[in-house]
């Protein structure tokens, strides 16, 4: 666990993700196929010789580099802030998997702006004739040219989350890029593009002043929006058909994470078919407000359906057989069970070490990157400079997790919900409130539900932890579910046993492409990973050197 845990108590992280990326990616779809949207909106106009067609798509340009560019560009950044603070683990192991990748698109990036801004800014110079029309619409086609290389790379990305295929075994880069559904989602988010390009189209065709000309640039968003529908839906019979079996299951089930959004996407597209062919009748000015925003609302329940889906879909999993959601691989997650979060986490240890200090009335150092000063009696010190919390937590003597007081435990509680359980839930909020799922329960309840993770609920990550670690975080939920929570009650005797890991290879993590991890054969040895030489002290004693990394928790990939 070399990495901190942003704790959130009234909202879940995933939420916050989601309410970023579905907005970002509605945009960024719309920068992909708005930019082909342009370049053959000002063919025509150059075609049919219609100054009025031009200005439309001058204006539709200025709007276009305003949305993409500026608001595109602040929910990206956006996005990268909100992952690496959910889900720092998972980040970190995407961007060293895919680092060329990563920055070859950054590259693309890169020339889209500039492409654009080149495009945008001589509209008025090919107006006048100081500029060819066709070197002007070459550098649409530039930016049109680098937009599909972005999506091309980004693609090759989150298709490998749900889908890593053979890179399970090989650790291969081109494995794990061109994945099993890297071509139908290629296909389909490129039509999906183009059906945004066309929706969007309509916020300024709408707005003409000119009955004739509106009344064409509305036929021609209106053919956008219709004819990319029919490819959308055949590259979603081909993406569904290259998931695995297991994501189909997961995809069917009626639970409702999963469900509503499943019926949204498959409703929505035939009313989006039918609301572009009635663009193509001349309907009321009045009507082009509702219009334009029924169709935004429609193309954003698509869009947004599909990227929910597809999160959800492979659950328990953030990268399907390699790293679960909460951020743990699964040799971390053996880790866990072996000797408990307390020793395994050098962030929990050091929360815990700052709540004992305090009832001590003692200070804590050192702190990560200070130098611990001379030992005295208000503080309890290392000797040397610490840079870094495992460094820390390698110094600490704490007492075992049931003799901790009521406020240690409460906080090394608030740590264990914080790695296993906040990416997903909070404790309020709109979105997987765990309050909710637990009120009326008993500790021995929530003790039960803890170990159903991975069995029972099979979408869930197993609980990875000791039966003491179980113990202190189901009587900390339930305190949370009673009141507003502060101090949870003081550890109980809780006798049922963590459900079995998902059974490791002898000699990789990694486990054959497309299957799901299964619980050890009967009778068969338990399989762990070596325990360094500290885990094997006393329960009260955290190790005495900081945790290295697992080989699942480096990544080995080749470009």
């Amino acid at each position: 666990m070399p990495f901190a845990s942003w704790y959130l108590p009234d909202v879940s992280g995933g939420f916050l993700i989601a309410l970023i990326a579905v907005i970002h990616v509605f945009v960024a779809q719309f920068a992909v196929g708005g930019g082909l949207f342009l370049v053959l909106a000002e063919r025509k106009a150059h075609r049919e010789n219609s100054p009025e067609l031009f200005a439309w798509v001058h204006g539709h340009a200025k709007f276009f580099l305003l949305l993409t560019m500026v608001f595109g560009g602040l929910t990206g950044v956006g996005i990268w802030l909100i992952i690496s603070l959910v889900s720092p683990a998972g980040t970190s192991f995407l961007v060293q998997t895919f680092l060329y990748a990563w920055a070859t698109e950054w590259v693309f990036f890169l020339a889209e702006i500039i492409a654009l801004l080149l495009y945008a800014g001589s509209f008025s110079r090919c107006a006048s004739g100081a500029m060819a029309q066709k070197d002007h619409m070459a550098l649409g086609w530039w930016y049109c040219l680098f937009a599909f290389l972005s999506l091309f790379a980004i693609n090759g990305i989150i298709t490998f989350m749900a889908t890593p295929g053979e890179w399970l075994v090989t650790k291969n880069f081109w494995h794990a890029f061109f994945n099993p559904t890297f071509w139908p989602s290629l296909v389909f988010r490129s039509a999906l593009c183009l059906l945004f390009a066309g929706i969007f189209g309509l916020i300024t065709a709408t707005r003409i002043s000119d009955a004739p000309t509106r009344h064409t640039a509305i036929q021609t968003c209106a053919t956008w929006i219709c004819g990319p529908l029919f490819v959308l839906f055949a590259a979603t019979f081909w993406y569904y058909h290259a998931l695995p079996p297991e994501l189909h299951e997961s995809m069917a089930r009626r639970t409702a994470d999963i469900r509503p959004f499943v019926r949204s996407f498959i409703d929505t597209i035939p009313l989006v078919l039918v609301a572009g062919i009635l663009l193509f009748l001349r309907l009321p000015k009045r009507l082009y407000l509702p219009v334009v925003t029924v169709m935004l609302v429609l193309g954003l329940v698509v869009g947004g359906a599909f990227e929910w889906v597809r999160e959800t879909t492979r659950r328990p999993w953030l990268i399907r057989g390699y790293m679960y959601s909460n951020g743990l691989t699964i040799e971390q997650g053996a880790r866990l069970r072996e000797i408990g979060t307390l020793r395994a986490s050098p962030w929990a240890a050091l929360m815990v070490a700052g709540a004992l200090a305090e009832e001590q009335g003692k200070q804590l150092l050192p702190l990560p990157m200070q130098r611990a000063k001379t030992s005295g009696p208000d503080t309890v010190t290392a000797q040397g400079a610490v840079p870094s919390a495992p460094d820390a937590a390698a110094h600490l003597t704490l007492p075992g997790v049931a003799e901790l007081s009521p406020k240690a435990s409460h906080v090394y509680a608030r740590a264990v919900y914080a790695e296993q359980c906040a990416t997903c839930h909070g404790l309020n909020g709109p979105m997987l409130n765990i309050k909710k799922r637990i009120q009326g329960r008993t500790a021995t309840g929530v003790a039960s539900l803890l170990n159903a993770q991975g069995t029972i609920s099979p979408y869930m990550p197993p609980f990875f932890g000791t039966a003491e670690d179980i113990q202190v975080l189901a009587h900390w939920l339930v305190a949370q579910a009673e009141t507003t929570g502060d101090v949870a009650p003081a550890p109980q005797a809780i006798p049922p046993e963590a459900p079995p890991l998902p059974q490791l290879s002898t000699n990789s993590t990694a486990m054959l492409p497309g299957a799901l991890p299964t619980p050890p054969a009967e009778n068969a040895p338990e399989q762990h990973p070596a325990v360094p030489p500290a885990a094997s002290e006393a329960p009260s004693q955290v190790p005495g050197s900081a945790p290295k990394p697992t080989p699942s928790a480096t990544p080995e990939h080749s470009s």
